[in-house]
């Protein structure tokens, strides 16, 4: 693994633990067994590594994505729990950000401009996925407001639900993450096309 990889993985192991503010860029260099000039090489500062971290969580968050959408058709409940069950593992694995997602990019410009970016692109493939579920007669016909209001119902379940878990001290587990599959099979029991 190249050095700057490893930075990256070492950082997010010790945000994950210790959360941002503890960790310093020392900490993450003797943790990847570096010298401080080393990690300075490849990065200019801690900010530079969370912007680095974000970007490989959404090329991450994409590639497990597609895969999903290779074997089971967007829009189907199928694709529907595997992507939110996905997501959950995804946000256990970088859930530091998901902890002080508020704080990190209101305190960095780029990173809140980026993190916008993903926000938007997410939201549109929630969409898309609730439109091909009308299309595909998933789901019974929905106005535009329907649609939308909708597509962000199953977007804060599917973005906060381990942040929901914690905050109310409950562990993250298979229990949990099936209970959040079962809220989102109810939210979206009236929606469904009869038959």
């Amino acid at each position: 693994m190249k050095t700057r990889d490893r930075i990256i993985e070492t950082a997010i192991e010790l945000f994950n633990e210790q959360g941002t503010k503890a960790v310093t860029t020392n900490h993450i260099a003797a943790a990847t067994g570096i010298s401080p000039g080393n990690l300075y090489y490849h990065f200019r500062n801690k900010e530079d590594i969370i912007r680095a971290i974000f970007e490989q969580m959404d090329a991450y968050g994409l590639e497990q994505y597609r895969l999903i959408t290779d074997t089971c058709p967007p829009g189907t409940l199928e694709a529907m729990e595997r992507t939110f069950v996905m997501i959950q593992e995804y946000n256990w694995r970088y859930r530091f950000f998901k902890r002080e997602l508020t704080a990190l990019i209101m305190a960095d410009p780029l990173l809140r401009e980026r993190f916008h970016q993903t926000h938007h692109a997410l939201l549109a493939l929630v969409r898309h996925s609730v439109d091909s579920s009308v299309a595909l007669g998933v789901l019974r016909p929905l106005d535009e407001k329907e649609r939308a209001l909708l597509t962000e119902e199953i977007w804060l379940v599917t973005l906060f639900w381990l942040n929901y878990l914690e905050v109310g001290g409950e562990k993250v587990n298979e229990e949990t993450l099936r209970r959040g599959i079962d809220l989102l099979r109810n939210m979206l029991k009236s929606y469904l096309a009869a038959g």
